[in-house]
């Protein structure tokens, strides 16, 4: 394994493990499998974390494991992968599955982890179980919130002659899974709700999957009239695991006013026959009280109908009455109330017994919102008649109920309430006397009291109604109540009337002025608590104000309120030595009254307490007034509120407050003294309070004299002194710990004056938890990497908990960056369980098979969970992994057997093959690689090597190889493209040839054999130029020719300058060409020229034998004719001379000229001359030579000798002579 870690790291804590690299422990057969509990149910919290435990049986190995989620990843977990490494040395190993809480709506879901290894092994194999189950409880409202959608009020309008639905749309937000069921009900009014609404209660079912029901509820058409009804439509209580959302969980049905009633005012009328209007009101909207009530927003209308009988008792139409109406249908515009039906009584002067006539209301004629109710029918009597000026009474309404005058309140001196009506007929001026007297023994006169006395009344034409004004005096007199007695005198009568009963009138005037008296408490100052070393009680004065005629009973009650609100609610009995309620009599004529009420001995008054004293009812005694008097009564002051003041009150001794005091373990010193004061209420006298101090709350046997005390004591209150306090010490040490509760309780009170207050007695003092009771967490100190792993390993990282391990506490891990996926459990949450110290995690790194370069990773830890988790200095591990599965790429041909076949280029036609290179698998950095062709010698190709350069992120390139002109006639020629070195960490692959085919190409144009002509002067010189290859084609070829050493333009040949052209017809392999020499008589060596092919079209190139020779031979003594000068010399002997040889006709060449001195014969060297043969050479273009004879001194004396010089030969051509 390949791990490298920073200097100084330990390498024996280092812990990276890649199974698959770790020298093989196995000698027999593992087994992996799940131990313990495989089977979890949980709920779906933020801290939820399922703890599987993976154990390996058999002979040691080391084995890698992954656990992973079977199926879709939904985003319940944090990670749907974990891994766990067992080392041979360890039998197991925990890993942590943790919950994701996601708020949405899910019923209870089942999950299932599977075991498997990270790869197939011979020696080990996975043993049952082999997968664990865990299920999340439905959460998240997953059978959803019930509520009403709709607005929270609705108006609706009662139908008429039909029902009508109300839809209530109710929505089940969040889940939607299961049946659900939510009852409700209906409440409100005025009227039950079930005379306007139906159902007024049951059931409301969502289907399985359904977030919308619409529930209708029925509006009745009751026929009854209403004002607006306001009902409430209440969600009551649900089933199925649903909720109910209690701020939409009614709505409001308003029942808009409805059925306005149409009726008559009144069932009968009695009316005297005499020539007058009988208006007769019919009423729409309005209660028998003429309250306004139902709809009146609409237009309203009824038919009625008159209805008569033939008889005597019975009025007949247009005889006796007559109908004033234009037609018999009534109509009550918007918001009118009243309408009128008028009919003409006709005064006929004939004398006739009462008769009636009937009026009724159509009910089937009703048109609009409205409903006809009673009195539907009017009885209309006309009385017996004819009584034409009239019968005169007491108006019968006086006798509905006793009249009273109220000489106290009446708005003013003068009452006419009282009034005298005129029945029958009308005509003429009538009056009548009455008089006033008192229906009582009282002798004083009625005028004492209330005048006149007697008087008149004047009733003119035509007049009905005729008031009594009577003047009552008001005077501050305390009076009882007097009854008085008005009668009509029938004998006074003038005007032809008559007087019937009711003729006499009883009424009263009210008591007056209190006459039996005004109750109140006196001034403040009267009404007190009294406290005395024997005896303690409320003083309470009462006065009684106005009248004091008769006895009056005063009912009242005495409560004691503690301090605090002054709610009668709180009073508290047995204080006072009385009951709550009692009474008090004034006697007639008494003015005042006292009384004390007595407070028991041993009772607590506390300070702020208040004693409230209320009058409640006041009653008459021993006097029975005829109408209800108004007096007694009470006056303002009703209520008196008592206080308790401290120099009253009882010593109440408690804390200042009943809230847990919080406290901190001191940091910079050993102790710390906290003061928690005291107070009392009453100073009076010395008092000893006795307090305790107990450990408290859930850890209460965690708490100790070494974390606070003292557990026990007492404190003094002094004569006068209200405050104190109570010293307690709290201890500091370096052990973790959790909040600790002690109460502090007061337990009792040295004398029997003072006591505790209650409430007050006690106090917690939390001392907050400290040292860390949850823990310091951070990365073992062999595990803080950093790493440097392969893809495929794996890293064990040891999270440890110092410090504290009280509690349970979560912790969150994570890989940075947090888009990567390289580790199986990339996140998670780890828990401690209480006293856990270490935590063992694996990060197995994925086999992706994706190329990538060094990649850093980090892990870190963070606190997670509602307590947070203190986290120490070593929360980052860095990890890097090398790069892998080819980064930098596998460079090869795109395809196996790549080819490519090109012609050869040829003039402007250039050919070329390209060839695709690609980068497989990974394309990081730049990265070069070479290429050569082979054979690379030819140079048929260019170029025959080369670099392919990719750039970052570049995969395909192309390599160009072009076919060069060389007008060589060639078969079809093979070349291979090798790939090789590649640089920059890319690897080549297995494509790394392709080949090339340059195909058969230049089929040559040639002079056939012989290619060299010799010719003389005056010959024709003739060739064969031949084309090989192929003949299915036509082409041609040019010639000319060139001079050499003959030239055409000398005349030496006919010359062929500009070129001419062979045609090779499709077929044609041969053609001819003749150039004719021509004879000059010119001495001339040989003398060459040439033939030149060119131009050859067509796949064709002139090719070895593109030039033909012709030889002109040598002519006309070219090389020369040689002779010896025509001269005859002497030679001295010892001396020497010249003998010149003549080269006559042609210069042309090197020739060597033999010579030889003849004396008879020939002689021999050293004989008379020092050479007698020799060879003379000629140079080309070279005329003469001497040939030098030096005679032989021989001292001997000798005559003249002749010798002949003679040329013997000639040598170095064949066309030269002497």
């Amino acid at each position: 394994m390949s791990v490298t870690s920073e200097p100084g790291m330990i390498s024996s804590f280092l812990l990276v493990y890649l199974s698959t690299l770790f020298i093989s422990f196995v000698f027999g057969e593992a087994e992996i499998r799940f131990t313990g509990q495989t089977e979890f149910f949980v709920n779906e919290t933020s801290t939820t974390v399922i703890r599987l435990v993976i154990e390996r049986i058999g002979e040691p190995a080391n084995v890698t494991a992954i656990v992973s989620l079977s199926g879709e990843d939904t985003g319940d977990f944090f990670d749907t992968y974990a891994a766990a490494f067992i080392p041979a040395r360890g039998t197991n190993r925990t890993v942590y599955i943790a919950v994701c809480d996601d708020d949405l709506p899910e019923p209870d879901e089942t999950f299932t982890f599977h075991l498997t290894l990270q790869k197939p092994s011979a020696n080990v194999k996975l043993g049952w179980p082999r997968a664990a189950s865990v299920t999340i409880l439905s959460n998240d409202n997953a059978f959803g919130i019930i509520s009403f959608s709709t607005p929270s009020s609705i108006s609706v309008i009662e139908p008429r002659s039909r029902n009508a639905s109300v839809p209530l749309t109710l929505i089940r937000e969040k889940g939607t899974y299961g049946m659900v069921t939510v009852t409700f009900d209906v409440s409100g009014g005025p009227n039950p709700p079930e005379e306007d609404l139906n159902p007024v209660r049951g059931n409301i079912t969502f289907p399985p999957g359904r977030a919308t029901v619409i529930y209708n509820v029925t509006v009745l058409d009751d026929e009854v009239p209403e004002n607006d009804e306001l009902f409430l439509i209440q969600l009551r209580s649900v089933e199925g695991g649903a909720e109910i959302n209690a701020s939409r969980s009614s709505v409001e049905i308003i029942v808009k006013k409805n059925d306005s009633p149409v009726n008559f005012m009144q069932s009968v009328y009695v009316v005297p026959e005499d020539d007058h209007v009988l208006t007769i009101p019919v009423l729409r909207g309005k209660d028998s009280d003429g309250n306004l009530i139902g709809s009146d927003e609409t237009q309203v209308s009824i038919r009625y109908k008159v209805m008569t009988w033939d008889s005597t008792a019975h009025a007949q139409q247009n005889v006796d009455f007559i109908d004033l109406q234009p037609d018999t249908t009534l109509v009550f515009p918007p918001f009118v109330h009243e309408s009128h039906l008028k009919f003409q009584i006709i005064d006929d002067l004939i004398p006739e017994i009462a008769e009636s006539f009937h009026i009724m209301l159509l009910k089937n004629t009703l048109q609009g919102d409205a409903v006809l109710m009673g009195p539907s029918t009017v009885q209309v009597t006309i009385k017996p008649n004819d009584k034409p000026y009239g019968v005169l009474s007491f108006n019968s309404i006086l006798f509905e109920r006793p009249v009273i005058i109220d000489e106290d309140t009446a708005s003013s001196s003068r009452f006419e309430e009282i009034a005298v009506v005129r029945n029958g007929g009308t005509h003429g001026n009538v009056s009548v006397s009455w008089v006033l007297t008192r229906n009582s023994s009282d002798p004083s006169p009625v005028t004492a009291d209330i005048t006149p006395a007697s008087g008149t009344l004047q009733f003119a034409q035509g007049q009905m109604l005729a008031p009594i004004s009577l003047v009552v005096f008001d005077d501050d007199l305390p009076e009882e109540a007097e009854a008085y007695l008005l009668t009509i005198l029938p004998h006074t009568i003038q005007g032809g009337a008559e007087v019937s009963e009711p003729a006499q009138l009883l009424f009263y005037i009210q008591d007056s002025d209190n006459v039996y008296g005004e109750i109140a408490f006196f001034p403040g100052e009267s009404q007190k608590i009294e406290s005395s070393p024997s005896e303690r009680s409320l003083s309470l004065s009462l006065a009684r104000r106005g009248g004091s005629k008769g006895d009056v009973r005063v009912i009242y009650s005495a409560l004691y309120i503690p301090a605090g609100a002054m709610d009668p609610l709180r009073a508290k009995d047995g204080i006072l030595n009385t009951s709550r309620r009692s009474s008090l009599l004034f006697p007639e004529q008494n003015q005042q009254v006292s009384i004390k009420l007595p407070i028991r001995n041993d009772a607590f008054l506390q300070n702020g307490a208040h004693f409230l004293v209320q009058l409640e009812a006041v009653v008459l005694v021993n006097i029975f007034p005829p109408i209800p008097p108004v007096s007694p009564r009470f006056g303002e002051i009703r209520n008196i509120s008592l206080l308790v003041t401290p120099a009253i009150a009882n010593g109440e001794i408690g804390f200042l407050s009943n809230l847990p005091i919080i406290l901190h373990e001191p940091k910079d010193s050993s102790a710390e003294v906290v003061s928690i004061p005291l107070h009392r209420d009453g100073t009076d006298g010395q008092a000893t309070v006795y307090w305790s101090l107990r450990p408290s709350g859930f850890n209460s046997k965690a708490v100790t004299l070494d974390d606070a005390g003292p557990f026990n004591g007492s404190v003094v209150f002094l004569s006068g002194q209200n405050e104190t306090s109570i010293n307690i010490t709290v201890k500091g040490d370096d052990i973790p710990e959790l909040n600790e509760t002690v109460t502090l309780s007061l337990d009792r009170v040295s004398v029997d004056s003072d006591v505790l207050k209650s409430g007050y007695t006690s106090r917690d003092l939390i001392i907050l938890e400290n040292d860390d009771p949850g823990g310091i967490f951070e990365f073992s100190y062999d595990s803080r990497g950093p790493y440097v792993i392969k893809e495929g390993d794996a890293v064990e990282l040891r999270i440890t908990r110092s410090r504290g391990s009280l509690v349970k506490q979560f912790l969150r891990f994570h890989v940075e960056p947090r888009e990567s996926n390289e580790f199986y459990g990339n996140m998670g949450v780890l828990e401690f369980t209480p006293g856990e110290r270490e935590v063992v995690i694996t990060l197995l790194t994925r086999l992706d098979g994706t190329p990538e370069l060094d990649e850093h990773f980090w892990v870190i830890l963070s606190s997670h969970g509602e307590r947070e988790s203190k986290l120490g200095c070593a929360t980052l591990v860095n990890i890097t992994i090398l790069k892998n599965d080819y980064p930098h790429g596998i460079i090869e041909f795109v395809s196996d057997g790549l080819s490519a076949s090109i012609k050869e280029s040829k003039g402007e036609d250039i050919y070329h093959a390209v060839y695709g290179v690609i980068r497989t698998r990974g394309n990081f950095g730049a990265v070069n690689v070479s290429w050569m062709v082979s054979p690379d010698f030819t140079q048929d190709v260019f170029p025959v090597q080369g670099t392919v350069c990719f750039g970052d992120q570049e995969f395909f390139k192309n390599i160009t190889v072009y076919s060069l002109v060389d007008e060589i006639p060639e078969e079809m020629e093979e070349f291979t493209i090798i790939l090789l070195n590649a640089t920059g960490g890319a690897q080549t692959g297995i494509r790394t040839t392709a080949s090339l085919r340059i195909l058969r190409n230049d089929d040559p144009v040639y002079f056939a054999e012989p290619c060299v002509l010799r010719v003389q002067e005056g010959e024709t010189a003739n060739f064969t130029v031949l084309r090989n290859g192929s003949v299915d084609g036509a082409c041609t070829v040019q010639y000319a020719t060139v001079d050499g050493k003959a030239s055409g333009e000398e005349g030496d040949f006919a010359p062929v300058e500009k070129g001419e052209t062979l045609v090779f017809e499709v077929g044609s392999r041969e053609q001819s060409i003749s150039v004719h020499v021509k004879d000059d008589g010119i001495p001339e060596t040989d003398e060459p020229f040439y033939i030149v092919l060119f131009n050859s079209t067509g796949d064709t190139v002139v090719y070895e034998y593109g030039v033909a020779t012709v030889i002109i031979e040598a002519n006309d003594d070219p090389n020369g004719v040689f002779s010896l000068e025509p001269i005859d010399k002497a030679v001295e002997e010892g001396k020497t001379n010249a003998f010149w040889i003549l080269r006559h006709r042609g210069h042309f060449g090197n020739v060597s000229v033999a010579w030889q001195l003849f004396q008879n014969a020939s002689l021999q060297p050293g004989q008379e001359f020092y050479e007698t043969s020799g060879t003379v050479n000629f140079t080309d273009g070279e005329e003469t030579k001497p040939v030098i004879l030096r005679a032989f001194p021989d001292r001997i004396p000798e005559f003249n000798e002749f010798y002949i010089l003679r040329l013997v030969n000639i040598s170095g051509t064949n066309l030269s002579h002497l």
